[in-house]
């Protein structure tokens, strides 16, 4: 299948789990993500510049980077692909 395919049939998806699931009252991701960042925050913060570059850095690049790794696993699979396109999707 051909990758605008799988992001689109991945989107749709998403959307589509959106509608009907809505976002969930515990465990969700973005959530999960804002208070891995806090904790982050907790242990780097100094009032510093680059402190917080630091922090921006490990926030936004574990996320691109948890990201990059799972878009890796699935490469091979078009059903995979999708699966994670949709949950991405559902999640922001």
């Amino acid at each position: 299948m051909r990758a605008d395919r799988v992001f689109a049939y991945g989107a749709a998806a998403g959307l589509l789990g959106d509608l009907l699931l809505g976002d969930p009252r515990r465990g969700h991701p973005v959530a999960a993500f804002g208070r891995a960042a806090g904790a982050v925050e907790h242990v780097l913060y100094r009032d510093h510049r680059g402190r917080g570059a630091l922090h921006t850095l490990v926030c936004a690049g574990g996320a691109v980077a948890l990201g990059a790794a799972a878009s890796r696993v699935v490469r091979s699979s078009p059903a995979a692909s999708v699966a994670l396109t949709a949950a991405a999707t559902w999640a922001v």
